[in-house]
């Protein structure tokens, strides 16, 4: 924190250096959950640079943190106007459009992400999800096998379709998927 603070007071001869510290120091303050310190940081990088994708990015996930759903939704579809192909903008989007229970569109920017991230275990098992809440079960079941094979570090698909076959009386199939990702 403290260089990054330093590098924001200098005189950068590279011009991304004043952009990516503020950034840098936004993340830091995320991490802390001080969401309303991070948001202003990202928003003092985009004055420095308003098309640093990663700080729009950035600044998106922390409306959403902060439950901010119109903001975030404008920030992520900022991205996408600078980047049609930014596979984490419209995932941050579709998670904007889940808490705002647009179905339609949260399956729509998930697909979206996973065209141009195809192994992006959150945005399928998140896919897997919204198929389960759709009455999907067999395409919510082949998304979390698709996100363990991708990701087999990324626990929650293993525990979402473990509920799945928990929740159907196959005890049987939930007891090895949990053992798997036990292993």
């Amino acid at each position: 924190r403290e260089a990054f603070e330093r590098a924001t007071k200098l005189h950068a001869a590279y011009p991304e250096t004043l952009p990516n510290a503020w950034n840098n120091l936004g993340l830091l303050a995320a991490r802390e959950e001080r969401t309303d310190e991070a948001i202003l940081d990202f928003q003092h990088s985009l004055k420095l640079n308003p098309e640093y994708l990663i700080a729009l990015n950035n600044l998106g996930n922390a409306y959403r943190q902060a439950k901010r759903w119109d903001e975030a939704q404008r920030t992520f579809e900022r991205v996408l106007e600078v980047n049609a192909q930014d596979a984490d903008a419209s995932y941050g989007l579709a998670m904007v459009f889940a808490q705002k229970n647009d179905t339609d569109r949260t399956q729509e920017y998930l697909l979206q992400a996973l065209k141009y991230r195809p192994a992006y275990p959150e945005a399928l098992n998140n896919l897997g999800i919204l198929y389960l809440r759709t009455g999907k079960r067999d395409e919510a079941v082949a998304r979390f096998e698709e996100s363990i094979r991708v990701a087999p570090d990324f626990d929650q698909s293993y525990l979402n379709l473990a509920r799945v076959y928990a929740l159907q009386g196959e005890a049987a199939k939930a007891k090895i998927v949990l053992q798997e990702l036990l292993k």
